[in-house]
């Protein structure tokens, strides 16, 4: 196609505006990709935090004046055997001081069922030492967050006491640390259910009964059907994180209006250098025309010069852009929990995906960018065009 060998010719002989629209074209991408990148990692990491790092459904008491579930063995029998869940984990939660020597830190004693709490939490594969269903046949053992451990300066084997109003002091054996990255490792300790029972003379109840599904994403009619069936308050992870949710929605909107902006400002990028050479090729078009060139293929000329450009901008973009994000991974963005829902650092995470739209929407863009260049050439006379130059 001649069209094409004169768009590239085109483009050739105009090698610093070329360039600049190329830059252009290549830092926007660029500039994407690493968001992209940023915003996946964010994303990932909030989502990961909310399904795979609690139940996805948390079992409270029906009334919330009341403290404790009743007959929980039964319940969470009837629970388990529903379609889509894995396990259930009967949990008592209640806030003891442990002492170890002259040292006394608050802690939240969460008692459970080693094998159902493994089920549904996973525990064991945040358990840097230790074993975390060795809980099974230690009648008082611990377990405790490494944070924890260290704050009470105790090592696994040596015995802490916990202590609670109208309790008697219990001695526990730390059995295993554990750590999870967020602030639990400062204030979490595992024992065995039947044990924490005792301890806080509560036996037969329970605080919550945590739920594991198959499918996440199917929490919330789970968690229906399970409030129709015991009775009981069944919260769902999706309803737990609504407000981490709802954040999502509203920042993936600004994050997209700012994509729209910076694919536009690369696109006006290559409006203005195609428009400047219909400007300074009025003569060539017009002998073009006079030549019996047509309209259909003037357009072609200029739209093909949009998409060389447009198509060498987004290969050095992506390849510049994957650069950025390999080097940002090899640094540690701190961020404030606070603001950051608990992260301390911000996750960069790389999505093949992410590479491919940014460059197609560039694509796009950049077609967009040559059409009214393209109409303006078409739409000179050839007569005139010839004698204005």
């Amino acid at each position: 196609m001649y069209e094409v060998k004169i768009a590239l010719r085109q483009v050739l002989s105009r090698k610093k505006q070329t360039l600049f629209s190329i830059l252009a074209v290549a830092l926007a991408v660029a500039v994407i990709t690493v968001m992209m990148a940023l915003l996946s990692g964010f994303q990932g990491e909030l989502l990961k935090s909310s399904i795979e790092d609690n139940p996805h459904i948390v079992i409270n008491p029906q009334d919330e004046k009341e403290e404790f579930i009743h007959l929980y063995k039964y319940n969470s029998a009837l629970i388990s055997e529903k379609e889509g869940v894995i396990a259930a984990s009967p949990k008592y939660i209640g806030q003891v001081a442990l002492k170890y020597r002259d040292n006394a830190e608050g802690v939240s004693l969460q008692g459970v069922d080693p094998m159902a709490e493994e089920s549904v939490m996973r525990v064991g594969e945040d358990v840097v030492e230790g074993d975390f269903t060795a809980l099974i046949h230690t009648r008082y053992g611990i377990l405790l967050g490494d944070q924890l451990a260290k704050n009470l300066d105790v090592n696994v084997g040596d015995r802490v006491d916990a202590v609670f109003p109208g309790s008697q002091t219990t001695s526990f054996k730390v059995i295993g640390l554990f750590h999870t990255g967020t602030s639990a490792d400062e204030v979490t300790a595992y024992a065995r259910l039947d044990s924490a029972q005792d301890f806080f003379n509560e036996p037969g109840v329970v605080s919550n009964i945590g739920v594991r599904v198959a499918d996440p994403y199917q929490a919330d009619a789970i968690a229906s059907s399970i409030e129709g069936e015991t009775r009981l308050d069944a919260v769902s992870w999706g309803e737990a994180n609504s407000e981490i949710l709802s954040f999502l929605d509203i920042q993936k909107v600004s994050v997209n209006i700012l994509y729209f902006l910076i694919y536009a400002i690369a696109g006006f990028g290559i409006a203005n250098t195609l428009i400047t050479v219909v400007a300074q090729r009025t003569r060539e078009i017009g002998i073009l025309k006079a030549m019996g060139t047509s309209r259909k293929s003037i357009m072609a000329i200029f739209l093909f010069q949009s998409m060389i450009i447009g198509v060498i901008g987004l290969m050095f973009g992506t390849i510049l852009g994957y650069i950025s994000i390999i080097a940002l991974q090899n640094y540690e963005i701190e961020v404030p929990p606070e603001t950051y829902f608990g992260l301390q650092t911000l996750p960069i995470e790389i999505e093949p995906l992410n590479f491919l739209y940014a460059a197609f929407f560039a694509f796009i863009v950049n077609i967009f960018s040559g059409i009214y260049p393209a109409q303006k050439a078409a739409k000179l006379d050839s007569v005139k065009a010839i004698e204005s130059a």
